[in-house]
């Protein structure tokens, strides 16, 4: 974190754009992905954070680059106070008309 204060949110579209620059997405359709690169979020919101204190693990081969990281850390919002209301887990669920009720079920 490069400063103390309460996760507020953690913003996807930065980080998506790092990992895809990084091997983790394609740009056309039967591009090569690399199955080495990714990330694991280790903070949630509302949840303090020290100066210093990791809040992202990246995977990947190669090297950032100061921009790279310019853009991972803008990607974390703090904030001096915890939230108030943290947003709900799943925001919205949705599900093609007529399909049944329940838990997705494999067809074999």
């Amino acid at each position: 974190s490069p400063s103390p204060g309460w996760v507020q949110q953690v913003r996807a579209l930065p980080l998506a754009r790092v990992l895809h620059r990084l091997g983790a997405g394609r740009a056309r359709a039967g591009d090569a992905v690399n199955p080495r690169v990714g990330a694991e979020l280790l903070v949630g919101t509302g949840q303090h954070l020290r100066a210093g204190e990791p809040w992202l693990r990246l995977h990947h081969e190669g090297t950032l680059g100061a921009e790279g990281r310019r853009q991972l850390q803008a990607a974390l919002c703090l904030g001096p106070e915890p939230p108030r209301d943290p947003p709900p887990l799943v925001a919205e669920t949705i599900v093609p008309p007529g399909a049944p009720p329940g838990p997705c079920r494999d067809s074999q």
